[in-house]
């Protein structure tokens, strides 16, 4: 092997193991990207519940308060 096909051979290794190495990057990046997306799709889930949860507790008060409203004007009558 000529010195020049060396240093071809070696240059090309380099150029394989820098785009496996880019390669295995790119792949730990999308695994990130694709936990934190789970995570947050999960987060959101719950906050709609808590936010459903509240809004009927919401709900509920306000009729509440109507009601004691309604009893009190009743009451000062």
């Amino acid at each position: 092997m000529t010195e020049m096909e060396k240093q071809l051979l070696s240059a090309l290794e380099s150029l394989q193991t820098g785009y496996e190495q880019q390669q295995q990057a790119w792949q730990d990046s999308y695994s990130s990207l694709q936990h934190m997306f789970e995570a947050t799709s999960q987060a959101l889930a719950h906050s709609d519940r808590v936010c459903q949860h509240l809004s009927s507790q919401v709900d509920s008060l306000r009729a509440q308060v109507e009601s004691l409203s309604r009893s009190v004007s009743r009451l000062m009558r």
